[in-house]
């Protein structure tokens, strides 16, 4: 019997582009068939100009609550669909049931005479939550449970202390920290800086890890005049004040659609050339100015292509959608492991001093 060998820092073009080829493209195509869905249906009571003015968010909100659904399912041993042999139907099962319940829940934002100023509290602080207990966190909750009590017990956490941020006078988790976190998860420098520990500490570290970021990132914002201290945000126990335009929430969907789909895709090289963690912060920066390439570019497309910035907002934010489910569901990206240069096993640092 012949040992696995397994690739150390490889590099494969043909699957990195079929790969972004079909997220990107499907993103597109998505993006394109929800905003006339929402527009011809709203999720919100918009009318008349106000639907014009608000089905950006009307799309924002159903795709980001169905990733959370699909997500949920993904750490939760794809409960309810664990027992499906075959793996393609599982994940088209999935992204049906993730897109069915994220109009559900985006429409209760309204039944439930909440309105569209509780939207992004509500699907800052479940992202939050989820990724601390599931992506940062491993799972280290419900580890050991089967996945009806792990979708169960998660839903009850996640849900229980999301109405209590909500209703109090914190607000909300601001989502600053999302593209950072994809780009620590995808490129492994968060596990590399928090080998080990064990958990729940290592999820501590690596949130701790990406507030230093975020309050280092909003700084340097603000120095580039893109980021204002002094306005108000979401709530008054934040202080972090808001973008001071649309170039900066852009560019942050768009990050959060590249950072987990480029460096998966890419099998995170040429970084992983690199011993960490000075590859895994290339692999961050690379990140971050594509992002900002293609903001510019986006910009630049307002008006001959995009009818305007909010029309933008909707397919800068699809691709995050496309990059975690045709990677968790379906193994773009992840069929094949590979070692970073330095690395012992694939998928962990631990063994590493």
């Amino acid at each position: 019997m012949h040992a696995t060998v397994i690739d150390v820092a490889p590099a494969r073009p043909a699957a990195a582009i079929k790969g972004m080829a079909v997220i990107y493209a499907l993103s597109a195509l998505s993006c394109f068939l929800l905003n006339i869905v929402v527009h011809a249906a709203p999720i919100g009571p918009w009318s008349g100009a106000k639907l014009t003015e608000m089905s950006w968010l009307d799309n924002v909100t159903w795709q980001l609550l169905a990733l959370w659904w699909a997500l949920l399912s993904i750490v939760s041993g794809h409960y309810p669909f664990h027992r499906m042999a075959d793996a393609r139907l599982r994940g088209i099962l999935t992204i049906g049931a993730a897109w069915a319940l994220g109009w559900l829940s985006a429409k209760a934002i309204y039944w439930t005479g909440l309105g569209a100023d509780w939207v992004f509290p509500i699907i800052g602080c479940i992202y939050f939550f989820l990724a601390f207990f599931s992506f940062t966190g491993e799972n280290w909750i419900v580890a050991g449970f089967a996945p009806p009590r792990q979708f169960f017990i998660l839903f009850v956490l996640i849900a229980f202390l999301t109405y209590a941020i909500t209703n109090s006078a914190i607000r909300w988790i601001p989502a600053w920290w999302f593209p950072f976190v994809e780009m620590g998860s995808a490129s492994t420098l968060l596990a590399y800086l928090t080998r080990g520990m064990t958990q729940p500490g290592r999820s501590f570290a690596q949130i701790g890890i990406l507030f230093v970021v975020v309050m280092g990132a909003l700084w340097l914002s603000g120095q580039l005049g893109l980021w204002d201290a002094r306005l108000p945000g979401v709530g008054a126990f934040w202080t972090l004040g808001t973008y001071a335009g649309p170039a900066w929430l852009l560019w942050f969907m768009v990050a959060c659609s590249v950072s987990y789909g480029f460096l998966i895709q890419l099998h995170n090289w040429p970084f992983t050339r690199i011993p960490m963690p000075w590859g895994g912060i290339l692999a961050c920066l690379f990140c971050v100015i594509a992002a900002w390439a293609i903001t510019v570019a986006m910009l630049a497309m307002v008006g001959p292509v995009f009818a305007d910035t909010n029309e933008a907002l909707t397919y800068g934010y699809m691709g995050v959608h496309w990059s975690f489910l045709m990677a968790m569901l379906f193994g773009f990206g992840l069929d094949r492991p590979y070692l970073w240069r330095g690395q012992t096993n694939p998928g962990t640092w631990d063994d590493v001093e």
